[in-house]
């Protein structure tokens, strides 16, 4: 069994368990709950009915209040994002990643290659590209035990193509 699967069947169980956990916890509200209900009813002698319509009443009103409080705040905050988006979409593409602490002077082409990024790659010869990778993938197989060495080297020549 591999780790991704040992991984994967573990964060299942844990959410079952999470699952199981919150229905245990729900189980003994409602039980609370309706031994309150009976608690209620027997106290008001037949007004029990008014009185949890009364109750609903004001919960659902508060919860009313609470979701436009929340859906009034998700407004602002979704039209601040947009405003600031649109705002970063009329000033510039690219914030300037180049600080020059050299005292080279570079071109406007270099400035403009450099403000890329470092994601940016700049192309090579192939056949310098894999002298390099030769280089580095023998200084690799060195490092390893002796005893899987050759296997490496082995290996190498058909990973790498010229």
């Amino acid at each position: 069994m591999t780790t991704g699967q040992r991984t994967k069947i573990s964060a299942i169980r844990f959410r079952i368990n999470q699952e199981i956990k919150s229905l245990y916890c729900k189980k003994h509200i409602n039980q609370r709950l309706y031994y309150l209900h009976l608690e209620g009813a027997q106290q008001r002698n037949g007004m029990w009915q008014h009185t949890q319509e009364y109750i609903d009443a004001q919960i659902s009103r508060l919860m009313d209040n609470l979701y436009q409080k929340l859906n009034k705040k998700s407004d602002t905050l979704i039209n601040q994002t947009r405003t600031k988006r649109d705002n970063n979409k009329n000033t510039s593409k690219f914030k300037s990643r180049l600080i020059n602490l050299t005292k080279i002077k570079f071109t406007k082409e270099q400035i403009q290659t450099l403000n890329l990024g470092p994601n940016y790659a700049i192309e090579q010869e192939p056949k310098q590209q894999i002298n390099e990778l030769v280089t580095d993938t023998e200084n690799a197989i060195r490092h390893l035990e002796p005893k899987i060495q050759n296997t490496y080297h082995y290996l190498a020549p058909k990973k790498i193509n010229p």
